[in-house]
């Protein structure tokens, strides 16, 4: 909104929104990917007992990997197919078989997939580490799934970090009770968190005026307006936290920004926007504008 100086609050909502949605999707979609290569090798091994010259290993192929049972837990959760059909994902890894492919090759040829092979054992909890060892070693930091998200959706390159971190926490979740009812995470925890984007956004561009002179007067050695639109939109967007937010702790905050702006801004962004904060703050805090929430610690 700031970039294209566009002030339609409503269509600003409703694009925070859609952006939102938009890491459900990729979360959802890279659950399903998980799905496509068990699939995938059991296909490959299905047509290897046709083979007209067959092996013993064709016959009596290791069927560990596509037995894996929290895989097939995710397989065969309903919920979650509901969802990829909801959101209209069912066909994308299927007209990308070439990118499966690569992903099951790269897993048979890991350390991992041999050490798993190798042992016996039939636990849901190796099968549970086993994935979560491919998943964040292999498939999660791959360039080629990066550059295929970004083709396919822009902002997936940014928000990839956000999705595989709730892969990762649905995979450690998957146990004996994970059944084919068993509800996937929503991507909000409850209707405050659902509401908390909206109401930052509303808070900071309402009130954008004001924070941006707060601003300036901390940053009297530097002309505002070459101070980067990242940076002023994370001072203005902490500023609203600040003053608006009594719920959320200073140190929260600052902590937060920081480390967005470590991720998107500058490579001295950080320093400069926590050395601001800290000075905002205290300034704030001493001409009693600031009233923060402290629950004790034990709640």
């Amino acid at each position: 909104m700031e970039q294209s100086r566009d002030n339609n609050l409503e269509q600003g909502i409703k694009r925070l929104n859609e952006n939102l949605e938009n890491i459900y999707k990729l979360y959802l979609l890279l659950l399903d990917l998980l799905i496509k290569i068990k699939q995938y090798e059991e296909d490959l091994l299905e047509r290897r007992k046709k083979k007209y010259f067959k092996t013993e290993e064709d016959l009596h192929p290791n069927t560990k990997f596509i037995e894996n049972r929290v895989l097939n837990k995710l397989e065969k959760n309903e919920a979650l197919q509901e969802l990829i059909h909801a959101y209209k994902l069912d066909k994308i890894w299927e007209n990308e078989v070439e990118l499966v492919r690569y992903f099951l090759e790269k897993i048979k040829n890991s350390p991992y997939y041999r050490k798993y092979m190798a042992n016996p054992s039939r636990s849901l909890e190796e099968d549970r580490q086993f994935v979560m060892d491919i998943y964040k070693n292999l498939i999660a930091p791959d360039s080629k799934l990066h550059q295929f998200l970004e083709d396919w959706e822009i902002n997936w390159a940014d928000d990839v970090a956000i999705a595989n971190t709730m892969v990762m926490k649905t995979l450690s979740g998957i146990d004996e009770k994970f059944g084919a009812y068993t509800p996937i995470p929503p991507l909000f925890k409850d209707e405050g968190d659902r509401a908390f984007g909206k109401e930052l956004l509303l808070r900071a561009w309402q009130n954008k005026e004001k924070l941006y002179d707060l601003i300036k007067g901390k940053t009297l050695n530097w002309d505002f307006d070459r101070i980067s639109n990242v940076d002023k939109i994370l001072m203005t967007l902490a500023l609203a936290e600040f003053l608006y937010f009594p719920e959320i702790p200073e140190m929260a905050t600052i902590n937060e920004y920081v480390e967005i702006a470590k991720e998107f801004s500058t490579p001295k962004s950080n320093t400069f926007i926590n050395g601001i904060l800290d000075r905002l703050y205290k300034e704030l805090k001493e001409k009693g504008e600031i009233h923060k929430i402290y629950k004790p610690k034990n709640e």
